[in-house]
Parts: C-alpha cells; sequence; structure tokens
C-alpha cells in the first residue's frame, strides 16, 4: 500500500512533486488502508493465480484511495488549525507555505476521486459521499468554536462525519473489493463507524494529556475546539472551568488551568469509557455476521495492538480486558 500511495498519487512534475511527496511521506499508523485490507481479508480468500493476483492489487489500490482522502483532509485541517507540527515533524503548510498546502489538498483529493474512479462508480460514489460527510463534520466543529455550551451531543454528531465516516469507509472499500454481501458490508461500516468514535475520543483525550504526539498540547484548547473531557469538566465544574473558557484568547496559564480541571473532574475517565463502549460496539458489529464473526478473534487482537499503542500514552485508554 505504500508503494501504491506513492507512484499512484505522487505527479511527475519536478515543482509541484516535493510538496506531494512530502504530504505522502510519513503517513502515520496508516490505520484507515489496514481497514480496508482487514475488512477483504474477513470476507474473503482470494484464489491463488493472476485471478487472485488482480484481486489483490484492486484492494490495495482501495486502500490507497481511502489514505489519499485522509491525507488530503490532513493538510486542510493544519491550515485550519494553523498547525505547525503533523506527527512530530513540520507540517506541510509549516515548510511549502499555505497556498501550496491548500493545493496539495486538493490534488490529493482530485487524485483521490480519479483512482477511485478507476475501481467503478460504486466506489467513486461511496468516495464522494465520504468527502461531503468529512466536511459537514469539519463544520459543524468549526461553527462552535470557543462554545462553552457545546454539548455531547453536538461533538458526537461532528465526530461522526468528520473522522468515524473515513473508517466506515474504509470497512466499506474492503468489502465492495471483496464483493460482499448488503449485511456483510453493512456490518463492516459498523464496525468501522464505532472504531472511528473511539480512534477520535482517544486522540482527543490525548490531546490533553500527553506530551508525546507530536503535537503541542492541549491545542484543541487554545483553538477554541472544546472535546469531549472539556465538555465533561463543564458539566461536572462549571463554575472552575466556565470563566477559562470565556475569558478570550486563552492564555498558557488558563490553559493548563483547565488541563488541571479536566484531569482531576475526572472527564479523561468518563471519556474514556464512552471509547470503550464504541469499541464492544465494534467487536459485537464483527460477531453478528456469520460472514465475519469467523475471524472476530483476528479483528480483537488487530484492536488490541492499536490499542497498546494509544494506551502507553495514558493508562485510561486501556480499554479491552486482558486477553485470556
Amino acid at each position: 500500500m505504500r508503494e501504491s500511495l506513492k507512484s499512484l498519487v505522487i505527479p511527475s512534475q519536478g515543482r509541484i512533486r516535493e510538496p506531494i511527496r512530502y504530504a505522502v511521506d510519513k503517513p502515520g499508523r496508516l490505520l484507515r488502508p489496514t481497514l480496508v485490507l482487514l475488512s477483504s481479508y474477513l470476507l474473503e480468500d482470494l484464489p491463488e493465480g493472476e485471478g487472485g493476483a488482480v484481486g489483490r492489487r484492486h484492494v490495495i489500490e482501495a486502500a490507497t484511495v481511502v489514505e489519499t482522502l485522509h491525507i488530503a483532509t490532513l493538510c486542510h485541517d493544519d491550515l485550519i488549525d494553523d498547525a505547525s507540527l503533523r506527527r512530530g515533524r513540520p507540517s506541510t503548510n509549516a515548510v511549502y507555505g499555505d497556498a501550496l498546502a491548500l493545493l496539495a489538498g486538493d490534488y490529493l483529493l482530485a487524485r483521490c476521486m480519479q483512482v477511485a474512479a478507476s475501481l467503478g462508480v460504486t466506489r467513486v460514489q461511496v468516495m464522494a459521499d465520504t468527502l461531503i460527510d468529512v466536511c459537514v463534520g469539519q463544520m459543524l466543529e468549526s461553527s462552535q468554536l470557543h462554545d462553552a455550551q457545546r454539548t455531547e451531543e453536538d461533538y458526537l454528531a461532528a465526530v461522526s462525519g468528520k473522522t468515524a465516516r473515513l473508517l466506515r469507509t474504509a470497512a466499506a472499500m474492503g468489502a465492495l473489493q471483496a464483493k460482499a454481501s448488503d449485511e456483510a458490508r453493512a456490518a463492516l461500516e459498523r464496525f468501522g463507524h464505532h472504531l472511528g468514535m473511539a480512534f477520535q475520543i482517544w486522540d482527543d483525550i490525548l490531546d490533553i494529556c500527553s506530551e508525546g504526539t507530536g503535537k503541542q498540547q492541549a491545542k484543541d484548547i487554545v483553538n477554541g475546539v472544546y472535546t469531549l473531557p472539556v465538555i465533561y469538566a463543564v458539566k461536572d465544574v462549571p463554575d472552575r472551568v466556565l470563566p477559562l473558557l470565556k475569558d478570550l484568547p486563552i492564555s498558557d496559564e488558563q490553559c493548563r488551568r483547565i488541563v488541571a480541571a479536566v484531569q482531576e473532574c475526572g472527564a479523561i475517565g468518563r471519556a474514556a469509557e464512552l471509547a470503550q463502549r464504541y469499541i464492544t460496539d465494534a467487536l459485537h458489529a464483527v460477531e453478528s455476521h456469520p460472514a465475519t464473526m469467523r475471524r472476530a478473534p483476528v479483528v480483537e487482537r488487530c484492536l488490541r495492538d492499536l490499542i497498546e499503542v494509544f494506551a502507553s500514552r495514558h493508562p485510561a485508554l486501556n480499554v479491552l480486558p486482558t486477553a485470556p
């Protein structure tokens, strides 16, 4: 998939090649394309021989399409957030400027749709619908910047679009490439959605609690994005948190006091518990259909490996029981 990403996405023109290469060069955990490959594996043992090779190539291209859309959204997210770091290194906009970073994101979106079209009408329609939902989710979030009255329902609606939708699509693309039934595809889409919801909650917890994420700690609070732990803290200790959130711009000292309040009132644990419920629902989705339930233990092992990465940064994120 990494090789496919470079060969399908990076343009040949010299002057525009470097910003695109930089954007795709360090793709991180590759969670989304892994879900494409995993969902295809769950549903079908591809036959040996030439037919099997073609099938595998198409699955890898579907994974590349999903990751290309993800990287495009990251280019745009960093512009929206005025972020100078992405995964511990300078962001694309910090290196090449806002204009080239914006155009790099636009180019990747166009390339994503172009490759998706080569896989079939259904695939490009799925990716187009996904892009719409991702934009809606991001717009919902951006419309409530610095809104101390943001509710849990507001937060979950935004996360469902901006994060969970792409993981749901990743699972769907793998199912489509495996020629899955509508019922099996729906089960895997539920799996992807629930995992995406948990994933964003974990990420938001780490934004507040961890200094080892490659991003500025509590950058969401400074940017006015009040995530689930902050929403819970506003509800539990409003007298302590609300005055700090309403006094703009939020200073470093205010931010430290907000983070302390979030950690001390138990909001981190509550948010992690909701993520755990989403993980449980994700596993149940895989176990709910005969085509996927036979390999449910494989999914649990993959999830356990993923969660251990997060749990190593904060103990509240250890949301799976000990394996027997």
